[in-house]
């Protein structure tokens, strides 16, 4: 009788890739779990960008809080909410996506197009998608990964489209639209219980949270 190794899952390769960078998905899950409930606090009459900003806020807050309990380091360079990996030049950061964030099928653009700062925190990232974590081990330049988000709203609540990714080094002034490595994420769902989440009615809300594995 002979021996057959069963091929991985797409959901147990994605475990595998996340935990080459340090990473677990319920850490990323509890990151966007916090955005979107600071997201949803936003006083009704603040500024537009405040539920945007809040979510930022507490997901690089609550992501870093995270992994530096499991030894990664907060790195405040040009301010941009980092932290970085106890012992691979590993850096993690947040960005917003579009529409295609999580599908490796489509083009994913970010929101905006990136300043000085992020561009030479990308310099030495990789420029192809050939040898995924080799570059990891090579401790010559830090490597700039992002947990890409778009919220998605729907009727009955909102749906965040996910990835962890490295984008290539992009020129200054100009959005990231190049990508040396996609790892897509299932999006998270939340769901409105009462009152709705985005309604003029109070903003104490609590919410249904269903992973799409």
């Amino acid at each position: 009788m002979s021996e057959t190794s069963a091929q991985p899952t797409a959901e147990q390769d994605v475990h595998a890739q996340l935990a080459e960078l340090g990473l677990r998905l319920t850490h990323l899950d509890r990151a966007t779990w916090a955005g979107v409930n600071a997201r949803s606090s936003a006083p009704q009459l603040g500024p537009t960008n405040g539920p945007g900003l809040l979510d930022w806020i507490h997901r690089v807050g609550s992501l870093r809080e995270l992994l530096v309990a499991e030894g990664w380091s907060r790195l405040d360079k040009y301010n941009a909410g980092l932290v970085r990996h106890p012992d691979k030049p590993i850096v993690l950061g947040t960005l917003q996506g579009n529409r295609n964030t999580g599908d490796v099928s489509a083009a994913l653009r970010s929101d905006y197009a990136k300043g000085p700062a992020i561009t030479a925190m990308m310099r030495d990232n990789d420029h192809d998608q050939l040898g995924l974590f080799d570059a990891a081990d090579e401790h010559d330049g830090l490597k700039l990964w992002f947990l890409v988000t778009y919220p998605v709203q729907r009727e009955d609540g909102l749906t965040v489209l996910r990835e962890v990714s490295m984008p290539e080094p992009t020129p200054r002034g100009q959005v990231i639209d190049r990508w040396a490595h996609r790892i897509p994420l299932p999006p998270v769902e939340f769901t409105r219980v009462a009152p709705p989440l985005f309604s003029d009615a109070p903003r104490e809300v609590d919410f249904a949270v269903v992973l799409k594995r």
